[in-house]
């Protein structure tokens, strides 16, 4: 399917329509995309700075609870994400700032996968690995470049 074809799709939609004519839909978006990525993006930097050696007398498997609270968060922008694309596809799809936020959102889920399969052969006393070590640092990277991109979205045409 061509991405025309595609948002010529999802402009037709009764949830288009919906998101069009409700002025409050945005911006109850925008409030749930917020809390959705502080969520996410707050407990991997417990998880990430913890995985760098910051407060290293603390267990990662104390750290390692906040995982659930970054999958709900991921989730939650996830859904609003989606719905924004619902809402005006033209100006995602077309949008630079939009492409770069997805790839940077790809490399980091499998950075993430990486990580996790990483964590899986470690026991918990055991020092984190030059490759675990990189692979938080560059969690915290793509990330802030999510955030980045996000916000220049409505900026770049």
């Amino acid at each position: 399917m061509q991405i025309q074809a595609l948002v010529q799709w999802m402009s037709d939609t009764e949830l288009n329509h919906y998101i069009v004519n409700h002025s409050y839909v945005w911006p109850t978006l925008e409030s749930l995309h917020f809390i959705g990525l502080c969520l996410l993006f707050g407990s991997l930097l417990l998880i990430d700075l913890r995985a760098l050696g910051v407060a290293s007398t603390v267990p990662f498997s104390a750290v390692e609870k906040f995982i659930l609270v970054s999958i709900s968060g991921f989730v939650i922008n996830l859904t609003t994400g989606i719905v924004f694309l619902f809402g005006d596809p033209d100006r995602y799809f077309e949008n630079p700032s939009f492409q770069l936020k997805m790839l940077c959102i790809l490399f980091a889920l499998l950075n993430a996968l990486y990580f996790s399969w990483r964590m899986k052969k470690r026991s918990d006393t055991e020092k984190f690995s030059v490759d675990m070590k990189l692979s938080a640092g560059f969690s915290l990277v793509l990330w802030v470049a999510v955030i980045v991109f996000g916000r220049l979205i409505p900026y770049v045409e």
